[in-house]
């Protein structure tokens, strides 16, 4: 039941908002599993960039206070580090949206 309010909810809201919430979510990927520079840009924009990472949010119809306090709890717990020891070398790097809407679950959007 939670799940299905979690995808209505992320499939709300106009097409403009849904392209950023789609930009937030690929940032997110290569955050968690993409290729090591690819990792390193994600954080930056989501741990340090603040005028364009308010803006993004803002464009998705996100809180960016919300969700840059999720996504720092989530780097605490080593998440990223985790799911990179998953990966197969090789292997196709997993898709969030293919994993049970992984991102909006654990961002509460």
């Amino acid at each position: 039941m939670f799940e299905s309010a979690v995808v209505r909810n992320w499939d709300r809201g106009t097409a403009e908002e849904k392209l950023w919430r789609a930009v937030i979510a690929r940032t997110l990927e290569e955050w968690v599993c993409g290729p090591l520079s690819y990792s390193r840009k994600a954080e930056q924009f989501l741990f340090e960039d603040d005028r364009d990472f308010r803006a993004v949010c803002s464009s998705a119809g996100m809180d960016p206070g919300h969700l840059r306090r999720r996504l720092l709890s989530i780097r605490a717990r080593g998440v990223q580090k985790e799911l990179n020891q998953l990966r197969v070398r090789g292997a196709k790097k997993p898709s969030f949206q293919a994993q049970g809407i992984l991102v909006q679950r654990a961002f509460g959007v």
